[in-house]
C-alpha cells in the first residue's frame, strides 16, 4: 500500500512538472517581483507610516492596461509583490495609494496623460470634501524570454505624494458666522493623471467641518498637487451668508514660504482666520451694527512644529 502512494506521488509531481513544460512557463516561473518604498522628505523609508493601501497597474507597450489588481493585506506589510504572469516585453507600472474612496477613470484610453484619480464624489457629480491622501509610482519593467535558471529579479518603486494637507482654523467666530461656517477651496484640480499631473476643470471643494466646544472651528483634509497657485482660493463666509475671507493660496504660501513649502512631498498648507474677542456693545439701535476684526495668517502650533532645515 505504501508503494503505491510513492508511486502516485511520483506520478502527481512529473505530472505537475510537464504541466511547467509547455509554451506559456509564466505561471510556474514567475520571478518578478516588484517592491516598495517611499521615503517622503528624507531618505529613510516611511512607506508603512504612510501608505496602508495599493492598487498596481500593468501596461504594455502600447500603454494598454493589461492588469490591474489591489495588493493583498501581507503583500502591503512586506513592501513587496509579485508581477502577475507576462509575455516577454517591456511593461510599465503604475501603483496608486491609499485610493479609499478615489476612481480611476479612462482606464482604456491607452494615454497615461489621460488616464486620471479623482474622489469618487467629483466622479459622480456629488459635492467633494476633498481627496484621500494619495500616492503615486510608476516604473518600467522589462520582462525577459523564459528562462528556467533565471534568478529572482526584484526592482524597487519609489512613491511621490499627490495630494496636499490643508488646515483651516476658524477661532473666537462672533454669533453670526457660527460654529458651521461654509469653508470652501475654490478653483482646485479635482484630478490627477498617471504621470502625477493634477489637472481637471477648476473645481470647487466644500470642507466639512468640525467646532471644539469652545472657540475654534477646524476642516481638514487633502487636495490634489495643482500647479498654478494664483487659481486656487480659501473662502468662508458665515452661517448667515456674512463672507469672512477670500485667501489667495498664491499670497498666502508667498507671504508664509519661511514656513510652507508646496515642493515637499509632506506638504501641509495650514490657515489660521481668528476674529479679535468683541467689545461689549453699546445699548442696541435698531441701526447698531457690531463690527468685529478678522486677522488671516497660520497657527502658532505649526510654526513651533516647522523645522529650519524644513527646505529641501
Amino acid at each position: 500500500m505504501k508503494m503505491r502512494n510513492i508511486a502516485l506521488c511520483l506520478l502527481l509531481a512529473g505530472g505537475l512538472s510537464a504541466s511547467c513544460i509547455r509554451e506559456d512557463n509564466s505561471d510556474c516561473h514567475n520571478v518578478y517581483r516588484l517592491a516598495l518604498c517611499y521615503n517622503g522628505d528624507g531618505t529613510t523609508d516611511i512607506f508603512p507610516e504612510k501608505i496602508t493601501d495599493v492598487d498596481l497597474y500593468v501596461f504594455d507597450q502600447d500603454s494598454r492596461c493589461i492588469s490591474s489588481f489591489a495588493l493583498s493585506d501581507a503583500e502591503i506589510e512586506a513592501q513587496l509583490v509579485t508581477l502577475p504572469p507576462l509575455d516577454a516585453g517591456d511593461y510599465r507600472i503604475v501603483c496608486v495609494g491609499n485610493a479609499y474612496d478615489t476612481k480611476v477613470g479612462n482606464l482604456d484610453s491607452k494615454d497615461l496623460s489621460n488616464i486620471t484619480f479623482a474622489a469618487a464624489d467629483y466622479i459622480n457629480g456629488e459635492t467633494v470634501s476633498g481627496n484621500d491622501p494619495l500616492y503615486w509610482s510608476s516604473i518600467d519593467y522589462t520582462i525577459e524570454p523564459y528562462d528556467e535558471y533565471k534568478l529572482e529579479e526584484t526592482k524597487t518603486t519609489y512613491f511621490a505624494s499627490s495630494h496636499y494637507d490643508i488646515i483651516v482654523e476658524v477661532v473666537n467666530a462672533p454669533e453670526n458666522i457660527g460654529k458651521n461656517p461654509k469653508i470652501e477651496l475654490v478653483g482646485v484640480s479635482p484630478e490627477t493623471d498617471f504621470h502625477n499631473t493634477a489637472k481637471g476643470q477648476a473645481t470647487d471643494y466644500i470642507m466639512e467641518t468640525v467646532h471644539d466646544g469652545v472657540k475654534t472651528t477646524t476642516a481638514v483634509n487633502n487636495i490634489m498637487r495643482h500647479k498654478n497657485h494664483e487659481d486656487v482660493y480659501l473662502k468662508v463666509t458665515g452661517e448667515d451668508g456674512t463672507p469672512v475671507a477670500m485667501i489667495s493660496f498664491a499670497e498666502h504660501l508667498r507671504k508664509y514660504k519661511d514656513f510652507i513649502n508646496p515642493e515637499l512631498h509632506e506638504c501641509q498648507i495650514p490657515f489660521l482666520i481668528e476674529f479679535a474677542d468683541p467689545v461689549p456693545p453699546p445699548p442696541p439701535t435698531p441701526s447698531d451694527e457690531i463690527c468685529v476684526d478678522v486677522t488671516i495668517g497660520i497657527p502658532s502650533w505649526f510654526v513651533e512644529l516647522v523645522t529650519p532645515d524644513f527646505k529641501k
